[in-house]
């Protein structure tokens, strides 16, 4: 790997959809820093493909600013950062689930989003270039249906709506600055989090998206071809996100890809 080769952060990358965007940064020529909790995935996961691993706990502010800023002396500036690092929570009535374990998932997802953001971002600004992708989710805005029966998770859903809603906010402040910002959804992939959740849609090939869909999406948005669209949400296998480049201004007018409310329209009377 060429020492001057761009430098990729993906935290959640000892498996499932973080270690397919690892590998795919990794085979579009990037350097990659793989950070996850654990280190033996981690180790097999470099032995493998050579990416740089580090131990670490997004929820703690002050290893993530330590981790930036090792990477970056050791390594060179971070020109990518990938938050994937998430958990689901636990299933049920939310009534049931413990302050704690409910809590647990923002500070994971959305917490461990910001320290991250946080630490990387100076660095990108003293250079007027950076990109940094969000890891999101439909389960922010999809309608709940009563017919359905299937597993609430409100601290997930919730948290999604969240690290949605924070990407846009954080690309209104950098819009004048070179550092993009994004949230994507990867769809839904076979991982260890899904297969307990929707082991009764296990065998439909209609639902599932391969977990590399989401690193050729990181991959696309790193080469800066949709950098006007910083702050957008995108789903990586049901948009056509490769058509964008052209689609841009069409986009921004209408304001599609963003977490919106729809209002009423209004009556004559009202």
């Amino acid at each position: 790997m060429n020492q001057n080769s761009p430098i990729a952060l993906v935290t959640g990358a000892s498996q499932g959809i973080g270690r397919a965007i690892a590998l795919k940064l990794h085979e579009a020529g990037r350097q990659v820093v793989a950070v996850a909790r654990t280190a033996s995935q981690l180790e097999e996961l470099a032995s493998l493909s050579g990416v740089f691993p580090i131990t670490l706990d997004v929820t703690d502010a002050r290893a993530v600013a330590e981790a930036v800023a090792r990477v970056e002396f050791d390594l060179g500036p971070i020109d990518l950062l990938v938050n994937n690092a998430g958990i689901s929570g636990s299933v049920g009535p939310t009534w049931l689930n413990t302050p704690g374990d409910w809590w647990r998932v923002f500070e994971v997802n959305v917490l461990g989003t910001f320290h991250c953001c946080h630490s990387v971002i100076p660095a990108m600004l003293s250079r007027g270039r950076g990109q940094i992708v969000n890891l999101a989710s439909n389960a922010a805005f999809y309608r709940l249906d009563e017919e359905e029966d299937g597993p609430i998770f409100s601290a997930y859903m919730a948290s999604k709506a969240a690290v949605i809603r924070f990407s846009e906010a954080l690309a209104f402040e950098l819009r004048e600055s070179g550092v993009s910002v994004f949230a994507i959804s990867p769809g839904m992939v076979k991982t260890e989090m899904t297969a307990s959740i929707f082991s009764d849609l296990w065998n439909d090939p209609k639902i599932w998206a391969p977990p590399e869909l989401a690193g050729n999406l990181i991959e696309f948005i790193a080469s800066g071809a949709i950098n006007e669209l910083s702050g957008r949400y995108i789903h990586a296998s049901s948009d056509d996100w490769k058509s964008f480049p052209k689609r841009t201004e069409e986009i921004l007018v209408n304001d599609l890809n963003a977490l919106r409310m729809t209002s009423m329209p209004k009556t004559q009377d009202s």
